[in-house]
């Protein structure tokens, strides 16, 4: 076994890594095939080629290299990485996709010009300028200094990733940004810390602040006042100018306002459509669903239809957020549930939605089994299945595998949220849950042998190769 992984994303890109699994980035990518954050889906949505753009603490390239494919030949990726032995992966990286125009520079960046040191982490991403244990001298600049040096005519977005060292990046760009107007997303926090400081220097200087909904590549305001989700990583900023073009690409909303969506004709007719719909309306029955519960599945189809103008559709899935948790808090039934975690999830209220979830599974704990009222599965990855005979086997696999998701970033950052011995053996789990099981296993070192399973290429699961061959660490392959 060689002292690195190559593993494919679920986009394509080709990445890099430790062959280690308390390396953060190894673990999510052999674990999900995705990076665990939502702002790479709007990334993809937004970037067009010819754009320039900029990676601070760009680390093993998640961002950078899938950048540079949408930046395409005629744009440019400037990722700086400090980190030797990381900048080394991330060098091999652009070689294997053939991103030529990913610039990958040694610097740090922060307020000044100078020398100084960057300390490891326990893994590279937590890796931040400072002088207490290991580490290695790196040169420090800004980006007025490098803005200066490098003459870029446009810089279209930038991304600060630096450990604690983003308001000072911010300070000595002064120039930079007054001159580019890029879209900017920045950590808002590591940790369990929020970091309300740097939100308010961003605003200090003009720029409004906005959170994307994971349900759609949409900017929606956030205010200073506004408390961040537990689950909330990443936060944009956008001068006027750059807010009112992303608005124009359908991209931004600059308000959410009141939703006064007229009452539709069949509130669920979006429900019915869908492949598990009518085993879903068949089980509910001839219950009346509670009047306000229709109305919040019916702004929900509103926040769904691309017919409806993005401010009104923001504008519903908020209403229907709203709703459906007053009517959870009224009734916790597992249907009103269910409906609750999806919405909250698509509307960035993920510390909600994995409250719902938890629910769930008490509920079915006790054999509280019963449906009543039509509702979503909380998975959409549900909405393609139907349940056939066995409705609440779907119900409880869709409940269990987005609650494993939901409830932490990754299995690696704790205990899992369920049984995966059991769910990974249900016919309706995806496959991932099936490498999660296996990862928790090899990182505890209780026996991990990989399966059949995983030793199968299959839609959702691209890297069969590593899995079959034993090159995942802790692993045996029988």
């Amino acid at each position: 076994m060689t002292n690195d992984l190559t593993i494919r994303m679920h986009d394509g890109t080709i990445v890099a890594v430790p062959a280690d699994l308390n390396a953060i980035t190894t673990y999510v990518l052999l674990e999900q095939e995705r990076w665990f954050e939502k702002e790479p889906d709007f990334l993809a949505a937004w970037l067009k080629p010819g754009m320039t753009v900029i990676d601070i603490g760009a680390n093993l390239g998640l961002y950078s290299l899938p950048m540079a494919r949408q930046a395409g030949p005629d744009g440019n990726v400037f990722a700086y990485e400090p980190g030797s032995d990381t900048r080394r992966r991330l060098t091999a990286s652009k070689a294997a996709n053939g991103a030529s125009n990913l610039h990958i520079l040694a610097s740090a960046l922060s307020d000044s010009v100078r020398e100084g040191r960057l300390a490891f982490g326990t893994s590279s991403e937590l890796n931040a300028l400072g002088d207490g244990g290991d580490g290695e001298a790196v040169q420090i600049t800004t980006l007025d200094a490098e803005d200066s040096a490098r003459q870029w005519q446009s810089v279209d977005f930038i991304k600060i990733d630096a450990e604690g060292e983003e308001e000072r990046i911010l300070n000595g760009g002064a120039a930079f940004f007054a001159k580019h107007l890029p879209l900017v997303m920045f950590e808002v926090k590591a940790g369990d810390a929020s970091n309300a400081s740097l939100r308010a220097a961003f605003a200090a200087k003009g720029f409004g602040i906005y959170r994307l909904l994971p349900g759609a590549p949409v900017l929606v305001p956030f205010a200073l006042t506004e408390q961040v989700d537990n689950y909330e990583l990443n936060l944009f900023a956008a001068m006027p100018p750059r807010a009112a073009a992303l608005a124009r690409d359908g991209l931004l909303v600059d308000r959410i306002e009141s939703w006064h969506g007229a009452q539709a004709p069949d509130p669920l007719a979006l429900l019915r459509s869908q492949a598990f719909g009518p085993a879903i309306l068949q089980l509910a029955g001839n219950a009346p669903a509670d009047p306000s519960y229709l109305q919040a599945l019916a702004a929900y189809a509103a926040w769904r239809s691309p017919d409806v103008p993005l401010p009104q559709r923001c504008a519903a899935l908020a209403f229907a957020y709203e709703t459906v948790l007053t009517a959870c808090e009224k009734q916790p039934a597992l249907a009103r549930l269910s409906t609750l975690a999806r919405i909250a999830s698509e509307f960035g209220m993920r510390g909600i939605a994995g409250y719902a979830l938890k629910t769930i599974s008490d509920l079915l704990r006790r054999g509280n089994a019963r449906f009543n009222e039509p509702f979503w599965p909380a998975h959409p990855r549900f909405d393609a299945i139907a349940p056939g005979a066995n409705v609440m086997e779907w119900f409880v696999v869709s409940s269990l595998e987005r609650y494993e998701q939901l409830a932490a970033f990754s299995s690696l950052f704790g205990t899992s949220a369920v049984d995966l011995d059991w769910l990974s053996k249900q016919p309706l789990a995806s496959t991932e849950m099936e490498r999660r099981r296996i990862l928790k296993r090899a990182l505890s070192r209780s026996g991990a042998v990989i399966t059949e399973k995983l030793s199968k290429v299959a839609p959702d699961h691209l890297n069969a190769a590593i899995w079959a061959a034993g090159n995942v660490p802790g692993t045996t392959v029988r």
